[in-house]
């Protein structure tokens, strides 16, 4: 087993408040990361951590109204380290979560 990648220091302070992401995370079974455009899957602080892809998508609308986090939510394969991964999330530049694939080719 790989040593996870924690992202550090994930605060940014705006107009006296401070505010904090919890960052990206990566290890041998879990993901945590943000798309961004060009197939780029970046930390919180815009460094590349590997590449992801779209599988599929449907409109963001739970119990009858539209989510607050975006119009559309994806399904995506990702890969880091050489190690492939499926997230969830509302796409580029939103946090997305996920698991390493059981069979990795």
């Amino acid at each position: 087993m790989n040593e996870p990648y924690v992202e550090p220091n994930c605060t940014i302070t705006h107009d006296g408040q401070e505010y904090q992401s919890g960052g990206a995370f990566v290890s041998d079974t879990y993901l945590i990361a943000y798309p961004a455009a060009g197939g780029v899957l970046r930390d919180w602080h815009g460094n590349q951590l590997g590449t992801w892809r779209p599988i599929s998508s449907r409109k963001a609308v739970w119990f009858g109204r539209r989510s607050y986090q975006g119009d559309r939510y994806y399904y995506m394969h990702a890969t880091v380290n050489g190690r492939q991964y499926s997230l969830r999330g509302y796409g580029i530049n939103m946090v997305a979560r996920g698991r390493a694939l059981k069979h990795q080719s």
